[in-house]
């Protein structure tokens, strides 16, 4: 009985709060209970921002709790089943949900805008928190969502970050692919890792957009400047000195065993990127980088 009591004193349960959710262009605010430091949501209300069916859900797979006949489960278990991801902003009462994994479009999307404001307020934080000394400013750069298809063959949104200048070149480049039915496994911007390449890239994502520094060096890389795209790094890794990146992707090394999503000379991705005047790194002696094309 005492230690009953211990755990019913140990478990802190805040009233309601609003919850921001910004599920790509579109917003929602529900309330969570904050139960010991940590958001919890209604599954219904989740499902609705989500659009996702609640018995989809492997609920045996939730640390749910039940709180006055509703059950509240993590936004963040919430995620992992359904292949999203999340990030927290403005004091964490807003969460940007990225979506890449739920939405199967009817019809192919290519379209280009300046980057949304809730967009802004992830990168000013992430990949572009070193904005003040940039040699440009956000107008610089364009958002990009782009119909791919995955490795199961079906058709999914993906967003990038890139050069406005060249903004609509990478859409044509991308419908060329997709027509193609080149497999993409996911397309998420780079934020949504803590803006780490190596997290990207184990989780075999492409990417533009990271304002950053060549690694070992003061010189600013192509994607500092959305001017340089990473392609299926799993399938298409970096290669220098026996350092493979990322190491999961050490078997595609044999480039002479094509497999899908892998990037060859003369393939749709190659020549859809190269004739447009891109440079492919799988061509560079040192290193080798066979998901890299960058633009010049």
């Amino acid at each position: 009985m005492h230690m009953l009591i211990g755990l019913i004193a140990a478990l802190t349960i805040l009233p309601p709060a609003p919850i921001t959710l910004q599920v790509d262009e579109n917003t929602f605010e529900i309330y969570a209970r904050n139960i010991n430091y940590s958001n919890y949501f209604r599954l219904y209300d989740l499902a609705e921002a989500l659009s996702i069916d609640p018995a989809d859900l492997d609920r045996t797979q939730l640390n749910g709790r039940t709180i006055s006949g509703h059950r509240y489960y993590r936004i963040s278990e919430v995620a992992d089943q359904i292949d999203a991801r999340l990030h927290w902003v403005g004091g964490r009462r807003t969460i940007l949900v990225d979506t890449h994994g739920i939405y199967s479009p009817a019809e192919p999307v290519f379209t280009m805008q300046p980057i949304p404001a809730h967009i802004l307020d992830i990168i000013r934080h992430q990949s572009f928190s070193n904005y003040a000394n940039a040699p440009f400013d956000y107008s610089f750069l364009t958002y990009l969502t782009v119909t791919h298809i995955d490795f199961s063959g079906q058709r999914r949104l993906g967003h990038m970050i890139v050069a406005a200048e060249i903004g609509q070149e990478v859409l044509d480049i991308f419908q060329e692919i997709y027509e193609y039915g080149f497999p993409t496994y996911r397309m998420r911007l780079i934020d949504f890792y803590g803006s780490q390449d190596y997290l990207s890239m184990a989780d075999n994502n492409s990417v533009a957009f990271n304002f950053r520094y060549i690694a070992g060096t003061n010189r600013l890389s192509r994607h500092a400047f959305g001017m340089a795209i990473d392609i299926n790094p799993l399938q298409n890794p970096y290669y220098r000195n026996g350092v493979i990146w990322p190491v999961a992707g050490y078997s595609y090394l044999d480039r002479n065993y094509v497999r899908p999503g892998m990037i060859v000379p003369g393939d749709v991705v190659y020549r859809a990127f190269t004739s447009r005047g891109w440079t492919w790194g799988g061509r560079w002696r040192s290193p080798r980088d066979y998901h890299h094309f960058e633009r010049r």
